[in-house]
């Protein structure tokens, strides 16, 4: 396990250093270009996509980006896409114990700045006090965040309904009987499955037509009148 953590934390101060040169390169060509010592159409694509990584950071627009490094909108198109394309996240099933160990470490230098603020002499009461609220909001925001990833219990809530039904519509039991059995006497009128007959349908239809009109209709109070012929 020890091997594991330092061979962790040396691939850690690696990627950290990497970044510092290659923002420190970065910055270079950039004064360079700004100073008109360095042609920035001498330069390769990787030293351009640096250029354009950082300067989409700074909030330039791909027009803008071109001008500066003196070529089209759509090599820097090209390079954005590129860019986009190095970022792109593989799946990792780590991830998220990566996102919550970094949340609580960044939540925890947050509280501590924080602190350090409210220890300054010069600090007035109101900002302590809301030096506070704010630490107590950082670490509620954390534990919720925690909860989203699995890693804290979310306490079960109870939900409490009412049902209403108006049975101011619906059948009596009598006429549902009723119902079923014209339904059940359609079913016996009509023709067996393997019978083979050419008018199925349309003597279907006038059977259903005919029990239809012999049997019971409602009027508006729900009472029974049988259809005059």
């Amino acid at each position: 396990m020890s091997n594991e953590k330092q061979t962790s934390r040396k691939d850690a101060e690696n990627n950290d250093g990497k970044d510092q040169v290659s923002e420190s390169q970065t910055l270079t060509l950039l004064q360079g270009i700004k100073d008109r010592s360095v042609d920035p159409r001498s330069l390769c694509p990787a030293d351009r996509r640096l250029l354009v990584s950082f300067l989409m950071a700074e909030g330039q627009s791909t027009a803008e980006i071109a001008l500066l490094l003196k070529t089209s909108d759509r090599t820097i198109e090209r390079d954005r896409k590129a860019i986009r394309d190095e970022n792109a996240m593989a799946k990792d099933p780590k991830l998220a114990e990566k996102m919550a160990g970094m949340l609580c470490v960044e939540a925890g230098r947050c509280t501590q700045r924080i602190r350090k603020f409210q220890r300054d002499n010069d600090a007035s009461a109101a900002a302590k006090m809301d030096g506070e609220h704010r630490c107590f909001q950082i670490l509620c925001a954390l534990s919720e965040r925690l909860q989203s990833f699995g890693y804290l219990p979310i306490v079960t809530q109870r939900i409490e309904a009412d049902i209403r039904h108006s049975a101011a519509l619906s059948l009596s039991l009598e006429e549902i009987l009723d119902e079923a059995g014209r339904l059940k006497q359609i079913q016996e009128m009509l023709p067996d499955d393997g019978t083979e007959h050419s008018d199925s349908s349309v003597e279907a239809n006038e059977t259903v037509a005919e029990f239809e009109d012999n049997s019971p209709r409602q009027d508006n109070k729900g009472e029974n009148h049988e259809t005059a012929k």
